[in-house]
């Protein structure tokens, strides 16, 4: 008798109990401290971004259900969660209609149009930021000086994003204190400033098996090690490792967009191999690319090799059985 391709085990089979609505409650929980910060810093400008793109995201994936000939259900809270993020990843300076626009193509296109909710190849919110920053590059370049409450000295380092590591502006770059840069009191997007309320997050994302650590760590690490050597190749024209990990979206990107369901591998091998590829491409960008910010292409560029790197496991332990 030929043998089958495939061997499926006896049931009944245990369920882990995640569910699509859980896994999204623990993104929105881990966001609370990069919204707070995201207030803290910003203001209420910082707030009604968020909302708009929340509301968009909601609205366009209720229409494109309604459309579809689908019951209008929302309450898994995955097109909340998309339309948080990338409001996380705008500035307070971009106009609304801007901000529904890439939460509109962060759904439509990033989700349904190239596969559904958890089949597309790439990260829908990185896919709306896309849209937004390709077709409207000029109002994406401002970003507020932070104008903190509670009484905190205003941030008033750079009048450009934190992450200003070319040479002729390395020197001005690192007037910024690191506790600046780990606290977010310097000029960035809307959530990707705070590396501290970042990092509480992504910790959360972990304990709670979100996420694994495997691609946030090798992410980190693998950026950090790039940047370490040629800043010790070059000091005057390289910044520090340091810097550049707490700077731009870097820690925001290693725990919020590379991990995402359905674009990373799944395998433990693959998901090391993914965070080093998005770390050493993210660093290739920023040293010697036209765009400062090389997370967000260094990300999408690796989940195009997702499929592959998921065909990287451990060698299976036992033997195959013929069936007589």
């Amino acid at each position: 008798m030929k043998r089958p391709d495939l061997y499926v085990s006896m049931s009944p089979f245990a369920h882990s109990g995640n569910t699509v609505q859980k896994m999204m409650v623990n993104y929105l929980l881990a966001l609370v401290p990069v919204v707070f910060a995201a207030w803290f810093y910003f203001g209420a400008a910082a707030l009604f971004i968020l909302v708009i793109c929340a509301v968009t995201a909601l609205v366009t994936e209720a229409v494109w259900q309604k459309l579809a000939g689908h019951a209008v259900r929302l309450e898994d809270g995955s097109a909340l969660v998309t339309g948080i993020i990338l409001g996380l990843l705008l500035s307070t300076y971009v106009p609304w209609w801007l901000a529904a626009a890439g939460s509109f193509a962060a759904i439509i296109v990033g989700r349904h149009l190239l596969g559904g909710f958890g089949n597309s190849p790439f990260n829908p919110v990185l896919v709306g930021w896309a849209f937004v920053q390709i077709s409207y590059a000029p109002r994406m370049g401002d970003f507020p000086i932070p104008h903190p409450q509670f009484g905190m000295d205003m941030g008033k380092y750079l009048a450009d994003p934190a992450l200003i590591t070319a040479a002729e502006d390395l020197e001005m770059a690192l007037w910024v204190p690191l506790r600046d840069l780990f606290m977010g009191n310097v000029p960035a997007e809307i959530g990707t400033g705070c590396a501290l309320a970042i990092l509480l997050g992504g910790i959360f994302l972990v304990w709670r098996g979100t996420i694994s650590w495997h691609i946030p760590v090798s992410f980190i690490v693998s950026a950090w090690v790039f940047a370490w050597i040629f800043q010790q190749v070059d000091p005057g024209a390289y910044a520090p490792a340091t810097f550049h990990i707490l700077s731009g979206w870097l820690m925001f990107g290693a725990f919020f967009l590379a991990p995402e369901k359905g674009t990373a591998p799944l395998s433990g091998p693959g998901m090391i191999l993914y965070g080093i590829g998005c770390g050493v491409l993210t660093m290739i960008i920023r040293s010697w690319g036209a765009y400062a910010e090389g997370v967000p292409f260094a990300i999408l560029l690796m989940n195009a090799l997702a499929p592959l790197l998921d065909r990287v496991r451990p060698r299976a332990v036992g033997r195959n059985v013929e069936i007589a």
